[in-house]
């Protein structure tokens, strides 16, 4: 074979080997690029959209030890929003309270402290003997008070999740699920006073005489990480629900079920790095800017320009942020009702990116809607039905 041949066979084999390379190589977002995680079960999940990006059996019953604490903060925090209790009310311990055993801040029967202090204590340190006390205090017992929190879990259309207690201590009928767990956490996260003490790493109780030092040791390691629940018991494992924000985007991700303290940071570590290094935030709408129109069969006017009630963004994998689609779906004409009134939802925006929908919102509308008169609707009428009449023609 001459020289020139054989050069030119290397540089085509050598072309052909790389071109493989880069064609199996796995990429950001790819399902070649799955991780493994250690633990029983896994959840990682867009603040903003609900989203899971990655799940490792999200929907098995486990116990979640503390980590129960997140539907017992949120429905503290609710109670306080709602106008039910305030959070410089003095609680006082009752016996039970002062009995609690496993992580607690050693409540004695008849002492008071504010609801804030006792919510810190349950945020920072899981004590189980707060819990008790704000339970009592909230709902007069703790019973009413987990009454309270399995109506909750109703209520966000929680599928593997019952609550036996206030404080996540062993019981047989007292189970969760990771992807639960991530949803009650979404739901505790639309309440920032509360990582107002999932991010503190110390802090101290009774004149500064008690210090607390916070469970959840990825507050101290993970860049953005502010909360939020640790958990652990013999049945249930090392487990934790945790959150961080990077840029603007929230992820919240949960490890249930691990063998020690350093394992459930590592792999929160691990799920976190997952989010952040292959997808980022792709801005669809601007609040109140036009996405298009759509038609109001019996409007005035009759095209209708839309947008977004609020700042839409969706989650998309790494390097795709300008390669989305929106679509503009319109609500059938019964359920618009008219007149229509300037941010009333006549229709709902789709994002795609490929042929995966990654997320989706209201189309509201930009301008009053008046309904048109008779002579108006008669003609449109009218029009409608001679297109349709030439259109069967000329088919």
């Amino acid at each position: 074979m001459h020289a020139p041949r054989k050069k030119l066979v290397k540089v085509v084999t050598f072309m052909v080997i790389i071109s493989v390379i880069l064609i199996l190589a796995p990429r950001p977002g790819d399902k070649a690029y799955a991780l493994e995680i250690n633990a029983r079960s896994v959840v990682l999940m867009d603040y903003e959209s609900g989203r899971v990006i990655y799940s490792q059996e999200p929907n098995i019953k486990v116990p979640p030890a503390s980590v129960t604490k997140l539907m017992t903060m949120l429905v503290i925090v609710e109670s306080v929003e709602s106008g039910r209790a305030n959070w410089d009310d003095p609680v006082r311990a009752s016996r039970k309270a002062a009995s609690m055993g496993g992580s607690e801040i050693y409540l004695r029967e008849g002492e008071e402290m504010a609801l804030a202090d006792l919510t810190k204590a349950i945020a920072i340190v899981s004590a189980n003997d707060a819990c008790t006390a704000v339970a009592e205090y909230l709902y007069a017992s703790t019973d009413l008070f987990v009454e309270r929190m399995n109506e909750r879990a109703q209520e966000l259309g929680l599928r593997n999740t019952h609550f036996a207690n206030e404080h996540g201590l062993p019981d047989p009928n007292h189970y969760s699920s990771a992807y639960d767990l991530a949803l009650i956490a979404r739901e505790l996260l639309k309440h920032p006073k509360i990582l107002e003490w999932t991010s503190t790493w110390i802090a101290y109780l009774r004149d500064g005489k008690f210090l607390l030092r916070n469970t959840n040791d990825l507050i101290q390691q993970y860049r953005g990480a502010d909360g939020l629940k640790t958990g652990h018991t013999e049945e249930a494992g090392y487990c934790l629900c945790a959150t961080a924000m990077i840029d603007g985007l929230r992820f919240i991700s949960v490890i249930m079920g691990t063998e020690s303290n350093e394992t459930r940071v590592e792999e929160s570590t691990k799920l976190l790095n997952y989010g952040f290094r292959n997808f980022a935030q792709a801005a669809v709408a601007k609040q109140g800017e036009k996405l298009g129109t759509i038609r109001v069969r019996r409007g005035s006017p009759q095209n209708v320009p839309v947008g977004t009630s609020e700042d839409f963004k969706v989650l998309v994998e790494r390097g795709k942020e300008r390669f989305i689609e929106t679509k503009l779906l319109p609500l059938p004409d019964a359920q618009i009702k008219l007149p229509v009134k300037k941010g009333q939802q006549i229709g709902t925006v789709v994002v795609m990116s490929g042929n995966e929908e990654v997320g989706r919102t209201e189309a509201v509308a930009l301008q009053d809607v008046k309904q048109a008169n008779f002579i108006v609707r008669f003609f449109r009428w009218l029009a409608d039905v001679v297109r349709g009449w030439f259109g069967k023609k000329s088919a």
